[in-house]
Parts: C-alpha cells; structure tokens; sequence
C-alpha cells in the first residue's frame, strides 16, 4: 500500500510537469537573455527595470539550481558591492541607484540560502562565512518572539524597520517564511528551526491566506486583506519544499470557488467580499492553483495568459523554481 502511495504520488507530479511543460520555451538562458543585465543583476521589466534584493537572490538561487557558477559569481558580486549595508543585510531597491535603504528579509533569506548551497556544491568557503553574517544578522534583527510564556513561537520581521501599525501591531508576511531555506537554516540553528516550526504548526495549520498583524499586546494574529501576488507565492513554496499542501488547499477554497463561478483569480482579492476587482493575476497564479486542485481549467487560463506575458519576470521566475523540489 506505502508503495503504491509513493508511486501514485510520483506519477502526479510527473503528470502536473508535463501538463505545464506543454508550449514551454523558457529556459535557464532564455531567462538570463530576457532579465540578466551587465552580466550582474536581475531587473523586472514590469517595474522600471528595477533591481531587489528579492530578483537577486532569485537570480543567485537559480544560478545554483543549475550550477551555473559563473553567472552566481557576477551576481554575488554585484549585490555584495552595491547592495549590502554594514549590518549585512541588503537595501531592497536598487533602480541606477540605491532607491531604499530599508531590507526586505525575503530577499536577505534567498541571498543567504543561495550562498549556503553554493558552498555545498562547490565548497568555496567565503560563500559559507558571507552565509553565516547575513544569518547572524538576520538572526538579531528580524526575527521576534511571539509568545514570552512559551519562548518558542517566533515570527519574521518584513524589515529591519517600519511595517507597524499604530504602536502595538506589526505586520507580518507568509511569504517572507520560504520554507525550503528555513528547514534548511533550522538544521543549524535552534532559533530558525522553532521560526520554521511556528509557521508550519501554526500559520500554514490556520486560514494562511493574506498578510498578517500581529498584535504585541493581546498576542494575537489577525488577517489582512487582500491576498495577493505576494500571497499566491507561499503555494509555490510549499510546493517547491515538497510540503503537505492539504492545509492551503483549504485556506484557499473561497478563491477556488471564486474562480469556477467568474473564470478568472483576481490579482488581488478580498476575503469575504462579493465584489472583486476585475484586474486579473498574472499567469503563474494559475499555475499555483492548478498545482492545489487539479483542475484543468486553471492549465487552461494558464496558457492563454502566457501567449501574450512575455516579459513577466515574476512568473517566469517561478517557472524555472518549481521544476525543482529542494526538500
């Protein structure tokens, strides 16, 4: 029977590869050719061509995943010289020049996971001591305690600073908690694995579906709304980590249902409202829920959105992660 489940979940993996790989003509240098600038940074053409933290760890994390040493150096360079501040961390938008100083602990987490496999694979050991600073770093200064009683729920930061509302609530994203670099940093660290821990058993076990507030007083989470193409990310995540999906299966019904009666996943949505707006998300969302229910109609919009989104750096990104599973 335990076989017969593993062969069964193979064989719909296989299956959901194949159904995506239909028409598909990205590719690791295709994606550089359209997004690898000055053989340094990654830039998104939607947004001024701008640079993040976030598209550079992207970048260097690909540049892993397919061994490509040389251009994971260029990258490494580029973000170390021109975005790093002196507490190691990165400024999050680079546009020509440094356009905010301010961190994004997304980024910081995907540069310092990319750095730590790149020292598995080619056991550079610079990449392991620059690994080590920005987790250190990462470790003083964006991760909180939730619960004192406890002293083992822990919670992510957005950034060094701002993303509070009023005095007592912070805001807190799910998709800044990449699980696959989490279990991984947890491996190491105590304090990163109850971090990991406190998301699976408790964010990814709730209604994990928007960006959260976190009240310091009452010790409580609350939702925010909307979900979003920030949000719709923590589904690949999950995927790409080879995690239990059944609980976001769940948490993401309404805009499931939302779909089979309208056609379409609004690029931001509100839970618990009739009217959604008529913007619709990007491609790569549907490949995200078809990958949770299976539905051919998601694989359908999928590939008439992706005839005419050639430049989405963002989905064509996620393309090219979730031909892997890290986990």
């Amino acid at each position: 029977m335990e076989k017969f489940k593993m062969f069964k979940k193979i064989f719909m993996v296989s299956l959901m590869l194949i159904n995506f790989s239909i028409g598909q003509e990205l590719d690791w240098q295709t994606y550089k050719n359209k997004y690898l600038k000055d053989d340094s940074y990654i830039v998104d053409p939607y947004n001024d061509n701008r640079v993040t933290s976030e598209s550079q760890g992207y970048g260097m994390l690909l540049s892993v995943l397919y061994k490509d040493k040389e251009t994971f150096d260029k990258l490494w360079k580029w973000t170390k010289n021109t975005l790093q501040r002196e507490d190691n961390l990165f400024a999050w938008h680079w546009n020509k020049e440094i356009k905010d100083k301010n961190n994004a602990t997304d980024g910081d987490i995907l540069i310092a996971y990319s750095l730590k496999k790149a020292y598995e694979i080619w056991r550079d050991n610079n990449y392991k001591q620059e690994y080590e600073k920005i987790l250190n770093s990462l470790s003083r200064l964006v991760v909180i305690i939730k619960d004192n009683k406890y002293n083992d729920n822990y919670l992510l930061l957005p950034a060094t600073y701002g993303f509070t509302k009023e005095k007592y609530d912070i805001f807190i994203f799910p998709s800044y908690y990449i699980n696959f670099a989490l279990e991984e940093f947890g491996k190491e660290s105590k304090l990163w694995n109850k971090t990991y821990y406190y998301f699976i058993n408790h964010l990814v076990g709730g209604k994990l579906t928007t960006n959260l507030k976190f009240n310091l007083i009452e010790k409580k989470v609350s939702l925010v709304n909307p979900a979003n193409l920030d949000v719709y990310r923590v589904i690949a995540y999950a995927y790409i980590s080879g995690d239990d999906l059944s609980g976001l299966k769940k948490s993401f019904s309404e805009i499931d249902n939302f779909f089979k009666e309208k056609g379409y996943i609004p690029f931001n949505y509100n839970f618990g409202v009739d009217n959604q707006e008529s913007r619709e998300a990007p491609f790569c969302v549907y490949r995200f829920f078809y990958i949770l229910y299976s539905d051919q109609k998601y694989s359908e919009r999928y590939k008439v959105l992706k005839e005419v989104d050639k430049n989405n750096y963002f989905c064509d990104t996620f393309e090219l992660l979730l031909n892997f599973r890290l986990n």
